[in-house]
């Protein structure tokens, strides 16, 4: 039992910690660094430096995924057929979906991306002056793809979070 419980207080805290963050950034942050141009662009490349958020919402969203399968194979008795095709079967099953693509999407998506954005940032700034229009092309084109990674990551967190709140009920 206390095992289940650890289980269980470590999926809610950083599931909360995970989909928190990524609403907040798909919402928020995003947005306002796209609204301030070439200086939110800075404030992006410092906020996901190495070492910066994306470990952060990674390390969370891991521990979220690995409590989840955890505790969704205890819950369906050993992955019972019968328990998965029930209502609240089907829903953490869903739900549970939901979270591994967003794992995916927030892992693979910003971390090719960010890399990208800092070789970027030091070309432009081993130059010496303003980005090329080329260089500043391909920067706009890295941000969308970043924030197309985080507008979907949230989706599917929000695809979860809903899922797994009226499971019980179904």
């Amino acid at each position: 039992m206390f095992l289940i419980v650890l289980m269980r207080l470590i999926h809610v805290v950083a599931g909360v910690a995970w989909a928190g963050g990524a609403f907040m950034l798909a919402g928020f942050v995003e947005p306002s660094a796209r609204a301030l141009g070439p200086d939110g662009g800075k404030f992006m490349q410092r906020l996901a430096g190495p070492g910066r958020l994306p470990v952060y919402l990674s390390l969370v969203g891991i521990l979220t995924v690995l409590s989840g399968v955890y505790l969704y194979v205890v819950r369906s008795g050993g992955l019972r057929a019968g328990w998965i095709t029930s209502g609240e079967g089907l829903a953490l099953t869903i739900g549970g979906i939901a979270g591994l693509i967003a794992a995916a999407v927030g892992i693979l998506i910003p971390g090719r991306v960010t890399g990208q954005m800092a070789q970027l940032g030091r070309e432009i700034q081993a130059a010496g002056g303003p980005p090329s229009p080329a260089q500043a092309a391909q920067m706009q084109a890295l941000q969308r793809q970043l924030a197309l990674g985080g507008r979907v990551t949230a989706l599917l967190l929000v695809i979860a979070v809903i899922a797994m709140a009226i499971a019980e009920y179904l």
